[in-house]
C-alpha cells in the first residue's frame, strides 16, 4: 500500500470504503437515548460543579491579566513600586491615506510640541512604509485628542509601555527600556529573563535596596561631587553579612522617563561599570595577607623613615613616618612604603592568589547588566607587586571593593553581593579567607584609622565606624599619573562592635590635594547619620554649630 503523502488529498484516487453494517431500528433508538442521557448527565454535573466553585469565565480575570504583562513590576525590600508596565498608546501614520502632509504636520505639533518637525515630515511622506510611528507612550488623554482631531491617515495603536515612579530615585538600579520594552540597562537588563517570567506569573521582582537608605545616599554623594567639583561620583553600602545591596548611587543621574533627554555621561554606571585603580583602600588587605602567613606581627615595628626603591622604581609616602612604625601605623598613616614592604615578604604568587579570592580580579555579582572585568598587570614583576600592595597596578570597580571588605563582616569570609532581596533563611555562600583573630585584629588598625588616621572625617559619634581612605592618582596619558586629578574614596565598615554593614564612596577627577579623607569621608559620615535610624542603629546627636 503506497503510503499518504502530502499531497494525498488531490489525488483522484478512490480510497476503498468499508462496507456497511445494517443494524435494527431499536438499536439505533437504544444508542440515541443512550448519548441523550449522557449528555444530560455531564450538564448536571457542570451545574453542580459552579454551584460549588463558579464560573471561573465569570471570575475577575486578574491573574490572567497580569500573567499576559510582558515585564513585570520591580518593587523595593519594602515594596515600594520601582519599575511597572502600563498600558499606553503609539501615534502613527499610514503615509498612504495622509491628504495634507504639511498641515497634517502643523497640526499634530500643535498637540505634541515635541515632535522634531523635519522627521515628522519625512515619516508622513515615507509611502513605502505601510504604518509608521511617529510617537510612543501616549497617555489616554493624548490618545483621545488624536481621535478627536479625525486626521485622515493618523490613528493610534495600543501598546505596553515602562513607567518609573520614582523618576530619578534609584536610576543607575532599575536602569531602563527601549522602544518595544527591550531592556537597555540596570537591573531591566541584568534580570531580564526574571523579570519577564515574573511577569508571566503575574509576581512582582523585589530588589534588596531601601528607597529611604538610597535617596539618602545619592542626595550625599550628589553634594559632594558637585562641591569638590568631580566628573563622577559612586556608591555602594552593602548587607556585609548577606551581600545585598540596600542601596547604590552613580552620579551625575538621569530620570529613566525621559531618557532621550539624558546624555550617555550620565547613564554611565560607575558603581559596576567603570574601573579605577583604588589606592590606599586596598591596604588592609595586604596587612591582612602578612598576618594570615605569618610573615609580621601587631607588634613588629618598620623603619619606614626612608623612600624605598624598586626595579628602578623610588616608593615614597606624602608624609613620612619618622621613628619605628607599626601594622596600626601603617593604616593609620597610610603609608605605602610599608605597605609596598609587606607586599614584597608576600611575593607575588601568593598575592595573587589572595586577590583573586577576594574578588578583586573578576567582575562583580550585582545583576546590573553592565559588569565591567577588573584590570591586572599580567606579569608580576617586584615593582608590580610592591604597587599593588598600596593600591596601584590594579583598577577594579567600586562594588568589587564593597564586595572585598565583607571579610570584615563575616569573620574573615567575603559573601557576593547582590541586588535581590534575600528571604531570611536563605543560603548564604561564604568564601573563607582569612582567620577571624586575622580580621578582628585588622578592624582594630581600621577603627584607628577613622579615630587617629586619614579617616577621621568619617567619624560619626555613637557609632562605631572602621575604615580606610583612598587617593589614586589618574593616568595622564604619556606623562604618566597626573597628580592633580584623583580619584577619592572611602570604604567603611559599621559598627565595630558587631560588624554588618559596608559602605564605599568615590568621587573621581578631583583635584590636587583633594584626597579620599577630606571629600569621600565626611560624605561616608553624613550617610550613616542619615540611615543608621533606619539600620536601628543608634548615633549621637550632631554638635549644634558654633
Amino acid at each position: 500500500m503506497r503510503p499518504l503523502g502530502p499531497n494525498s488529498v488531490f489525488s483522484h484516487e478512490r480510497l476503498p470504503q468499508a462496507p456497511l453494517e445494517a443494524a435494527p431500528a431499536r438499536n439505533r433508538v437504544r444508542f440515541l437515548a443512550i448519548s441523550i442521557f449522557a449528555v444530560l448527565f455531564l450538564l448536571a454535573g457542570r451545574a453542580v460543579q459552579l454551584a460549588f466553585s463558579g464560573d471561573p469565565l465569570a471570575r475577575p480575570q486578574g491573574a490572567n491579566v497580569a500573567a499576559s504583562l510582558p515585564r513585570a513590576d520591580i518593587v523595593d525590600r519594602n515594596g515600594v513600586l520601582l519599575a511597572t508596565t502600563v498600558r499606553a498608546w503609539a501615534l502613527t501614520a499610514e503615509p498612504a491615506h495622509v491628504r495634507n502632509v504639511v498641515e497634517t504636520a502643523d497640526t499634530l505639533m500643535q498637540h505634541f510640541p515635541g515632535l522634531e518637525r523635519e522627521v515628522l515630515l519625512r515619516r508622513l511622506n515615507n509611502t513605502d512604509q505601510t504604518t509608521v510611528f511617529l510617537e510612543r507612550g501616549l497617555t489616554q488623554e493624548q490618545r483621545d485628542r488624536v481621535v478627536a482631531l479625525r486626521l485622515r491617515g493618523i490613528g493610534v495603536q495600543a501598546e505596553h509601555h515602562r513607567d518609573y515612579p520614582q523618576g530619578a530615585l534609584g536610576a543607575h538600579v532599575v536602569g531602563f527600556t527601549g522602544i518595544d520594552l527591550n531592556p537597555q540597562a540596570g537591573i531591566e537588563l541584568g534580570l531580564d529573563e526574571e523579570i519577564r517570567a515574573a511577569g508571566q506569573e503575574g509576581r512582582a521582582v523585589r530588589l534588596s535596596i531601601d528607597v529611604r537608605m538610597q535617596y539618602a545616599l545619592e542626595t550625599e554623594l550628589d553634594a559632594a561631587a558637585r562641591a569638590a567639583h568631580a566628573s563622577g561620583g559612586a556608591a555602594i553600602l552593602l548587607d556585609g553579612r548577606t551581600g545585598e545591596a540596600l542601596a547604590l548611587a552613580s552620579w551625575p543621574s538621569f530620570d529613566p522617563n525621559r531618557i532621550n533627554r539624558s546624555s550617555e555621561d550620565a547613564r554611565r554606571d560607575r558603581v559596576a561599570g567603570d574601573i579605577h585603580e583604588l589606592g590606599s583602600t586596598i591596604k588592609p588587605f595586604t596587612v591582612a595577607m602578612a598576618l594570615q602567613e605569618n610573615l609580621a606581627t601587631s607588634g613588629e615595628l618598620f623603619d619606614l623613615s626612608q623612600p624605598l626603591e624598586v626595579d628602578n622604581t623610588v616608593i615614597a609616602d606624602h608624609e613620612p613616618i619618622t621613628g619605628y612604625a607599626t601594622l596600626r601605623d601603617i593604616l593609620t598613616r597610610s603609608s605605602n612604603v610599608g605597605a609596598a614592604r609587606l607586599a614584597l615578604r608576600l611575593g607575588g604568587a601568593r598575592q595573587r592568589a589572595y586577590l583573586e579570592r577576594l574578588g578583586l580580579t573578576s567582575p562583580t555579582t550585582l545583576q546590573l547588566g553592565r559588569r565591567q572585568a577588573p584590570l591586572a598587570p599580567a606579569a608580576q614583576g617586584r615593582r608590580d607587586v610592591a604597587a599593588l600592595g598600596f593600591g596601584y597596578g590594579l583598577a577594579t570597580t567600586p562594588a568589587t571593593l564593597a564586595s572585598a571588605y565583607t571579610v570584615f563582616t563575616n569573620n574573615g569570609a567575603r559573601v557576593a553581593p547582590t541586588m535581590l532581596a534575600l528571604a531570611r533563611d536563605a543560603p548564604i555562600e561564604r568564601t573563607q579567607i582569612f582567620t577571624p583573630e586575622v580580621t578582628r585584629q585588622v578592624m582594630v588598625y581600621l577603627r584607628a584609622v577613622v579615630t587617629d588616621g586619614t579617616g577621621r572625617a568619617a567619624n560619626v559619634p555613637g557609632l562605631l565606624v572602621a575604615g580606610k581612605t583612598g587617593t589614586a592618582e589618574k593616568l595622564g596619558g604619556a606623562q604618566g599619573y597626573d597628580e592633580s586629578r584623583n580619584f577619592s574614596s572611602f570604604a567603611g565598615v559599621f559598627p565595630v562592635n558587631d560588624p554588618r554593614y559596608v559602605i564605599v564612596v568615590a568621587l573621581d577627577d578631583t583635584g590636587a590635594g583633594e584626597a579620599g579623607g577630606l571629600v569621600a569621608a565626611p560624605v561616608v559620615a553624613r550617610t550613616l547619620r542619615r540611615i543608621a535610624p533606619m539600620l536601628g542603629l543608634r548615633v549621637e546627636p550632631a554638635a549644634p554649630a558654633r
